[in-house]
């Protein structure tokens, strides 16, 4: 009975002291995860705080973007206006006006008319020598044609572009002055011929 006695009173201590030990190792790891959670808390307050930062200057670097997309539209837009002013500016301009056929009598068939009395001739393009008009820019043209004609007389006319008729006209009356035309709107090359001609038979008539 001693000798169990003396065991029991010998182990007691060591009981006390391993549970000592175990609960300080309990505390020493539960103040580690403590610390470590705490640790994560702040490293994510870190990462937070450096994300708002990050996602503050995609905004920025964003209105950037976007500033230098409508300032590279505006400078290609302000480059074709300069070119197509500098197209503008550097095709020439051809226009021409002219009037006063001489009066004739028995104007024959297919006889040029040719306008005399040249007002206007941006471009030098009409020559009222031989009653043509030979542009130097190929383009759309707009011819426009008046003719007077004298009481009991008809004329017949067309305009001529390099041999194709592109327009006819009809002006006549049997007691009073006449007056007729129209307009056509042409494609022309350049160095093409254009003139108006007589395609039926005149006895008297004034162009102009």
């Amino acid at each position: 009975m001693i000798v169990v006695t003396d065991a029991w009173i010998f182990n007691g201590p060591i009981q006390h002291l391993l549970a000592t030990v175990f609960v300080a190792m309990f505390i020493g790891i539960s103040y580690l995860f403590v610390k470590k959670v705490q640790d994560l808390e702040i490293q994510l307050v870190v990462l937070k705080e450096k994300n708002s930062v990050l996602k503050t200057e995609s905004e920025n670097l964003k209105r950037k973007v976007e500033l230098l997309e409508i300032s590279y539209k505006q400078f290609v837009d302000r480059s074709e206006e300069n070119k197509i002013e500098d197209a503008k500016q550097d095709t020439p301009k051809v226009a021409f006006y002219a009037n006063t056929v001489t009066d004739h009598v028995n104007l024959g068939v297919h006889r040029t008319l040719v306008f005399g009395n040249v007002i206007t001739n941006i471009g030098n393009c009409y020559h009222n020598s031989t009653g043509s008009f030979v542009p130097k820019v190929s383009g759309i043209y707009i011819v426009n044609v008046q003719i007077l004609c004298s009481p009991g007389y008809e004329l017949r006319t067309e305009l001529v572009v390099e041999g194709a008729v592109k327009g006819t006209h009809y002006i006549g009356d049997s007691t009073h002055y006449s007056n007729g035309g129209g307009m056509a709107v042409v494609h022309m090359d350049a160095g093409d011929c254009v003139w108006h001609t007589n395609s039926g038979t005149l006895f008297r008539c004034h162009r102009y």
